[in-house]
């Protein structure tokens, strides 16, 4: 009886004992601190084998997790002691609470988006397995793919570890297998497929991620028609998570596979055809400058193989970017949109509309309006006024005038589709052709006509349009609908007359129509100017009316300011019409004028204004100053991003020059046809001395560096104007090893191409570095070659030629192979000029004739063509906004271009320093190696992560070395589980690493790991516990979400290093040891 008594006192203090830690964990709620001494507490007792009711483990959960809808480090600690607690409580209750117990822990992280969500499956996977069996399959499998969509690093994380240990249930077979594959409704191998996948993604290379895809996208086999429900979620899961892939490499990838396999019909299938073109929307991925981007016919294939009308029924709801739009719009061709409905296509015409570049907009309107003929043709007057007011901008020109005539000619109901008609209609169809000066009398004509036939108060808009047409038909359209004077739309009459006159007459109904008829008003008095005069005759301002009418206003005025002779006294009136002339033509109207009437200093800072503004500048013909030469010869500064893949493709797809290019281009055309012989002269001279002095002061610089581009610049402009260069040429800064390849090159033809001799050249040669040997031979071949019949006259080819032999038996391969190559190639030109020379018959026995698609060999033929810049800054792979031609001009030399990026690539081979990473546990040699334990230090390594990557007997030894008081590995290891000597090998199985870790914490351990991000403490800059327990982390995996959660402090390694595990391991070691030995 005693006992009994006893056993019931005691149960009533566990009671009271619960009751009041229940009470207190209801008081501390928010108190994370007084919730860790709780948790702490309750960990103890469990650890003690006492038991704790099941009521106060759930009070501790609903406190930890429940009541926390956001998510902090401090908060996931807490949690992570506490499903430790939730563990061991279920190892001690019986089997039934226990269960119940995961469940309600189960279904709270699987319903809703869970904060915690990731961290509890992860942590009690296992439990769940192992209590609940395979019942809980199904919704443990959905919560891991809500998860593996989730934007939280450490869900996406968890959903990782979970996955790869599915796949591992799957690869072991069992019941187990069979069951989650039943509830996968897939193989095993297209499970392990998606697992692969899903596990590289985290890899940071997206070259070995690129590899994986290739090789596992297909295992998955999205082409089937024969998909489960929850196998086709999962298969939307891993396409979504490729599909919004940040990494463009990584994205390029997946694209690459689905464009090439997948056909619309099987996007829609797997419900992934708004997503796909959402991640097709990136202009990176089509950079032609990315030898490697995206195509316009791999889109095209695509785009064969299914149906066009669900394609554009998702296509036009997205909102594009530039390039992607473009490219889609152009794989469409005119059979497959045959049958695509009127509505589908004006919807694609509102996206071209919103195309910001000029450019590239244009080319989608051209496209559109080819492949949509048919359909076009087909649309009433209305729906085809709708159409292009869906994608004509005021800076675009339309010129389908005969098809609106058409269809104006053909309309039985004009009255009623004269309401389209407004000021939109004259900015697209009258406006453009008014400015340009096209005569367009017919459209203009047929639309007059209509309007007779209906009474006035049917004209609307169009009333207004035609006033400052000077025709017959249309002032007898004034007199007989409007009684309007005619005589007034002649010359010499006041704006104010004219405005109130057909304000009167025109009866207005609107402030629009009032606003625009006063402004065609004003057009009207303009255009009836006959010089710029009369404006100071009339006392008018020339700033207001360019406020005040419309484009044809301000076209006026320029001209008639260009045949001004004086200069105008109001400094703002240029800059006002520059702001608003759209036209280079128009544009020169007012250059011409400030060419004949502005200082040399003047126009040389207008014309530069203008460049700034980004307005095309043709110079007039004539006299320009040095200084504005040189200014525009070396113009331009690169675009970057978005902008910059617009222009490259606007180059390579639409064949549309640079602009900066089209200004050098330009100025260099008008330096050598307009400029005297001495001003081409003092520009050679000039462009030398700039380019001595970037040599000087930037004698290393990187490809495509503002000194590349100058000098890139500089060397074109010399080459043009070779023919007058003077006096001898400096070679100290044009002979430069330093110097980038391609300007090697070019100042290779320069010097070859002027220079008197080569004697020089001839006798430095055996002394030089190889490469510039290369140099020297190149200048010798292109000096003897320009001079062939000449030093033949001479009689010194026999003794060049014997020089250039002795450098085919040069050590270095490429100064070997380029010497034969140039004395091939001389052969060859000595035999078609008929110039027998006895050494040159035995060198063509020795060598032969070669042929070799080296750039240097090129150079000879350009001695004689004027473009011979333009070809070499083609074949030395300069970027497209250095060259003012298409590329598709020169692609027989695309060959040549090729072999110089190769030589390129190879030199920088040559001189990039060796990166060589380590090879398992190396520490620099110091007496700390042979120390032993640090004077109080506690040191514990915890590598449970690591498999076959670690060189673990080298880790071992580093630890004994080191005193580390325990080495903890997996319990898969091949370490046998010892404690001889100072260091303890122990093994944990990675579901009991979390409490391990917290069992020492409670001893007083600090735990320490590493990652490769910044915005944490660097490893060489953190204090070091000195109970410290190191965790060191997975190669690719990293730590799990659950350890991580526990985990006290957190330091940055580089991540060049970080990617290292074995020496990231080094310097953590490394760093402890510096801070904390005796």
């Amino acid at each position: 009886m005693d006992f009994n008594a006893e056993v019931q006192c005691l149960q009533r203090g566990v009671a009271v004992r619960d009751e009041l830690l229940c009470e207190l964990v209801e008081i501390l709620r928010n108190n994370e601190p007084g919730l860790k001494c709780v948790l702490q507490s309750i960990y103890s007792l469990l650890q003690d084998n006492l038991l704790c009711s099941t009521q106060l483990v759930h009070k501790v959960i609903s406190a930890v997790i429940f009541d926390s809808q956001e998510e902090t480090s401090d908060r996931r600690r807490l949690l992570a002691r506490a499903l430790v607690c939730v563990q061991l409580q279920v190892r001690r209750i019986p089997a039934d609470d226990g269960a119940l117990m995961l469940h309600d822990l189960l279904v709270s992280a699987s319903v809703g988006v869970h904060p915690y969500a990731g961290q509890i499956l992860e942590h009690l996977f296992s439990d769940f397995v192992r209590v609940l069996g395979a019942g809980c399959f199904l919704r443990l499998l959905d919560a891991t793919r809500t998860i593996l969509l989730s934007k939280e690093p450490q869900d996406r994380k968890s959903s990782y570890f979970l996955i790869s240990k599915i796949q591992i249930m799957c690869e072991i077979g069992g019941e187990h297998s069979e069951a989650l594959l039943n509830c996968l409704q897939c193989s095993a191998q297209q499970w392990i497929a998606f697992a692969v996948i899903v596990a590289d993604l985290e890899e940071q290379d997206p070259n070995l991620v690129g590899g994986t895809l290739e090789t596992q996208l297909p295992q998955l086999q999205l082409m089937s028609s024969d998909f489960g429900e929850r196998w086709l979620a999962w298969l939307r899961t891993i396409c979504i998570r490729l599909l919004q892939e940040d990494r463009v490499q990584v994205l390029r990838k997946t694209l690459e596979y689905f464009l090439s396999h997948l056909s619309v019909e099987h996007l829609c299938r797997l419900g992934l055809l708004p997503e796909f073109l959402m991640a097709t929307n990136r202009s990176q991925l089509f950079d032609p400058e990315d030898d490697n981007c995206l195509n316009g016919e791999q889109v095209k294939h695509f785009v064969a193989k299914g149906n066009v009308e669900l394609l554009m029924e998702a296509l036009v709801v997205v909102s594009w970017e530039n390039v992607p739009l473009l490219i889609w719009i152009l794989s469409l061709n005119s059979k497959q949109v045959k049958s695509v409905p009127k509505e589908l296509v004006i919807k694609l015409c509102l996206n071209v509309k919103a195309i910001d570049n000029n450019v590239l907009r244009t080319g989608a309107q051209d496209h559109v309006i080819m492949i949509f003929k048919d359909t076009i043709d087909c649309f009433s007057l209305r729906d085809y006024i709708v159409c292009v007011e869906s994608f004509v901008n005021k800076k675009n020109a339309y010129e389908e005038h005969c098809r609106l005539q058409d269809k104006i000619d053909n309309c039985t109901d004009f009255e009623e589709h004269i309401d389209c008609f407004n000021q939109r209609s004259f900015d697209i169809y009258i406006f453009f052709y008014s400015i340009i000066g096209h005569i367009i009398g017919d459209f203009q004509s047929s639309l007059l006509s209509k309007m007779g036939t209906l009474p006035k108060h049917k004209h609307g808009f169009l009333r207004f349009v035609f006033i400052t047409k000077k025709e017959e038909l249309f002032t007898e359209f004034y007199r007989k609908f409007y009684n309007v004077d005619t005589s007034l739309l002649q010359r010499g009459r006041s704006l104010e007359e004219i405005q109130v006159h057909l304000l009167d007459r025109l009866d207005c109904q609107t402030d629009e129509e009032t606003c625009f008829l006063k402004a065609r008003c004003v057009d009207l008095f303009t255009l009836n100017l006959d010089s710029w005069g009369q404006l100071e005759e009339l006392n008018l301002d020339p700033l207001k009316l360019i406020e005040q009418g419309t484009y044809d206003s301000i076209l006026a005025l320029a001209r008639l300011l260009e045949s001004h002779q004086k200069r105008v006294t109001d400094e703002t009136i240029l800059p006002a019409l520059i702001s608003r002339l759209e036209f280079s033509s128009h544009i020169d109207h007012v250059v011409h004028y400030a060419y004949r009437n502005l200082t040399e200093e003047e126009f040389e800072s207008f014309i530069t204004n203008l460049i700034v503004q980004k307005k095309y500048v043709c110079l007039p013909l004539g006299k320009q100053s040095i200084s504005l030469y040189l200014k525009l010869l070396l113009h331009g500064e690169p675009t970057t991003g978005k902008e910059r893949i617009e222009a490259a493709y606007a180059y390579n797809i639409l064949n549309i020059v640079d602009s900066s290019a089209g200004i050098r281009s330009h100025t260099i055309w008008h330096l050598h046809n307009f400029s005297s012989d001495e001003m081409k002269s003092k520009v050679f001279k000039e462009l030398l001395r700039i380019n001595g002095k970037l040599s000087m002061e930037h004698p290393q610089y990187t490809e495509n560096s503002a000194v590349h581009r100058q000098k890139m610049r500089i060397a074109s402009a010399l080459i043009t104007l070779r023919d007058y260069c003077d006096d001898p040429i400096s070679l100290e800064t044009l002979l430069l090893p330093s110097d980038q390849l391609g300007i090697n090159i070019m100042h290779e033809f320069l010097v070859g191409y002027c220079v008197e001799n080569i004697d020089w050249a001839l006798d430095a040669l055996p002394n030089l570095e190889p490469r510039q040997q290369e140099s020297y031979l190149s200048i010798a071949h292109i000096f003897i070659f320009k001079n062939l019949e000449k030093l033949n006259g001479e009689n010194k080819l026999s003794e060049m030629f014997l020089i250039l032999v002795q450098f085919t038996m040069e050590s270095t391969r490429s100064t070997r192979i380029l010497a034969e190559l140039i004395l091939s190639n001389l052969a060859v030109e000595c035999e078609k000029e008929s110039i027998c020379i006895p050494l040159m018959v035995l060198i063509v026995a020795a060598l032969g004739k070669k042929f070799h698609e080296l750039p240097r060999l090129l150079l000879t033929e350009l001695i004689r063509k004027y473009d011979s810049s333009s070809h070499i800054l083609y074949i030395t792979n300069v970027a497209f906004d250095e060259i003012d031609v298409h590329f598709a001009t020169y692609i027989e030399y695309r060959k040549i271009r090729d072999a110089f990026s190769e030589r390129k690539l190879a030199l920088s081979a040559e001189v990039a320093p060796s990166q060589n990473r380590s090879e398992g546990l190396i520490l620099p040699p110091t007496e700390a190696n042979n120390s032993g334990k640090a004077a109080g230090q506690k040191l514990i390594l915890v590598a449970s992560f690591h498999g076959r990557e670690i060189d673990f007997p080298a880790l071992r030894s580093t630890c004994e070395k080191f005193g580390f008081i325990s080495l903890v590995v997996a319990e898969e290891s091949h370490l046998k589980e010892t404690s001889s000597g100072n260091l303890s090998i122990v093994k944990v199985k990675s579901e009991n690493l979390v409490e391990f870790i917290l069992a020492k914490q409670a001893e007083g351990y600090k735990t320490v790991s590493s990652k490769g991000s910044a915005g944490i403490p660097k490893f060489d800059h953190f204090e070091f516990p000195k109970k410290c327990i190191l965790v060191l982390g997975h190669e690719k995996q990293g730590i799990p979400i659950k350890v991580t959660a526990v985990l006290d402090y957190v330091v940055e390694i580089p991540q060049f290093v970080s990617l290292d595990t074995n020496f990231g391991a080094s310097l953590l070691i490394w760093e402890f040891f510096k801070q904390h030995c005796a």
